[in-house]
């Protein structure tokens, strides 16, 4: 099995060449997203056109401007006939003024090579005949001869009679050889020429060497892909590979189109094979896109090639569409007939359904009816345990305070009775008179009563503070438990709402209560009606 060319790297297309078929399916599918993307290529011509324009707007030699004139021909000869003629015009008159012979002789090939695109190949050949090009150096030389071979390749191709043809291929052949006196082995173009000569002189698989070696030796551009690909797809057209010769006109298609070129074959020629084997709509839509190209370009050639196919292919289009309009209608009419099948089943289908819908429905309300009483349950069973356990922590706390102030009153009973008892009245007096007692009593209340609280509510204070804006969180300081603020909503979640109740269990004011209560809830980011009850909702049990 043949390995393919470095083209395939070239152009990004990571394709196998072990399977032919689905090779050519899948370059194809690549040169249609290519032929979409043609006002991508197009705008990148223009930006290049504009850059090169945008410089012949500066000061510079005439010979510098002369070689930018060359370079914007260089562009448009392949992109617009009408732009690159006058751009031959400007060379000469630069050529003429400077009366530079040389600048003259390109100016004038330049010239020869718009008639010859164009179609007008007479005038082509007298405007070749009257260059003297005999002092010319290697690159002229080069340039003149391979105008002489496209030329005689063009005449050949529309010659009405095999002598004139044959005449026209020997000449061909002998600039060819013109062509390759005047470049070097190491020129692209000696690989291009050479293996089109080994080709037309019956030395295929030379060619296809030869032509196969341009990949390897040389960093090819899109425009040089598109080229060298065509000559490939020639040489197993001879071979008689029709479907490497396809492979290779996608492949050359793809470098033309991302080039930015508008005078091309490949894509014709290439829709000619498609078409002849029956792909009809890819073949009207690669000679549509070809026709478009030639007319913008003036390349009237290039028009009269492909009007001479297109209707063919316009036909041949028209009647696939038209086979499968009829197709379609059919299709139609198959799924009504099956849709009205579809009806009555479904008519009948609904009379059961009816009666099996209402019963369900009853089962649903029953159903619904059963998940709310599970859900009260639940909701019930919660509360319940919520409850047991806040009792039960309660229950063994109030009985350890209550021992434990036993155990205090005692111990200031006999502290004052010793102290009576021995005749130290004042002394008893202070302690019974002191209110830094109390103080310190509510200190170890509060204490007792946070500790008991964050034993039944640990994660308390981050649930509460998730509650309130984030700027205004509440954070006990060093040495507390809880805050005053935190301590209220404390009692509330422990079912304690009313702010006198709060206020004597806590020996604060009931203004005081009422404040903290209110500030608080001022803070909250949640509705205020909807406060307290999220704070009831604090740490309950989840089943």
């Amino acid at each position: 099995m043949k390995q393919l060319w470095v083209l395939f790297f070239l152009l990004t297309l990571s394709l196998s060449i072990h399977a032919s078929n689905g090779q050519l399916d899948s370059l194809l599918s690549v040169l249609d997203k290519t032929i979409q993307e043609r006002p991508i290529y197009d705008q990148e011509t223009r930006e290049r056109i504009l850059l090169i324009e945008k410089s012949l707007q500066q000061n510079m030699s005439s010979k510098q401007r002369f070689n930018k004139y060359g370079e914007l021909f260089g562009i448009y000869k392949y992109y617009q006939m009408d732009s690159a003629l006058q751009i031959v015009k400007k060379q000469m008159e630069l050529a003429q003024r400077d009366k530079d012979q040389q600048e003259i002789s390109i100016a004038t090939m330049n010239h020869a090579e718009v008639m010859m695109t164009t179609g007008m190949y007479k005038e082509a050949f007298d405007i070749l005949q009257s260059i003297d090009h005999t002092h010319f150096r290697n690159y002229e030389k080069s340039t003149i001869y391979h105008l002489y071979h496209s030329l005689y390749i063009l005449l050949a191709s529309y010659s009405f009679s095999k002598d004139e043809r044959d005449a026209y291929k020997a000449l061909e052949l002998q600039y060819k050889d013109s062509i390759l006196s005047v470049i070097t082995p190491d020129d692209l173009a000696y690989y291009m020429v050479k293996g089109m000569k080994l080709l037309q002189i019956g030395q295929v698989d030379e060619a296809l060497k030869l032509t196969l070696a341009c990949g390897e030796k040389f960093q090819l551009t899109n425009h040089e892909i598109g080229m060298a690909a065509y000559n490939l797809s020639e040489i197993y057209m001879e071979m008689g590979q029709k479907e490497q010769a396809r492979i290779y006109l996608a492949i050359s298609s793809i470098g033309d189109i991302r080039s930015g070129v508008k005078e091309y074959i490949s894509l014709r020629k290439l829709a000619i094979r498609l078409y002849e084997d029956g792909d009809i709509e890819r073949a009207y839509a690669y000679i549509k896109c070809s026709m478009e190209d030639a007319l913008f370009c003036s390349a009237r050639m290039r028009t009269l090639e492909i009007s001479q196919m297109l209707p063919i292919i316009n036909s041949a289009y028209d009647q696939k569409v038209r086979q499968e309009k009829e197709r379609l209608n059919l299709f139609i009419f198959l799924i009504l007939g099956l849709v009205l099948v579809l009806l009555v089943a479904i008519f009948y289908t609904c009379k059961q359904m009816k009666a099996l819908s209402i019963a369900r429905r009853s089962l649903k309300e029953s159903n619904r009816s059963l998940t709310g009483m599970n859900e009260d349950l639940n909701l019930l069973n919660r509360e319940l345990s919520e409850s047991n356990r806040v009792k039960e922590e309660y229950i063994g706390h109030v009985f350890n305070m209550c021992s434990v102030y036993i155990d205090k009153l005692e111990d200031i009973r006999k502290n004052v009775h010793r102290k009576l008892k021995v005749g130290q009245i004042k002394e008893a007096l202070n302690m019974t008179d002191s209110s830094s007692t109390l103080a310190n009593e509510l200190k170890e209340f509060y204490k007792s009563f946070d500790t008991m609280f964050l034993n039944l509510y640990p994660n308390f204070v981050e649930e509460f503070n998730s509650l309130l804006l984030e700027k205004e969180q509440i954070i006990p300081r060093d040495g507390e438990l809880l805050s005053p603020e935190l301590r209220i909503f404390a009692l509330v979640r422990l079912g304690i709402s009313d702010s006198t109740k709060i206020a004597s269990f806590l020996h604060y004011s009931s203004q005081t209560v009422y404040n903290y209560r209110l500030k608080v809830r001022n803070k909250a980011k949640i509705p205020k009606e909807d406060f307290s009850d999220a704070i009831k909702q604090i740490g309950i049990l989840k089943y």
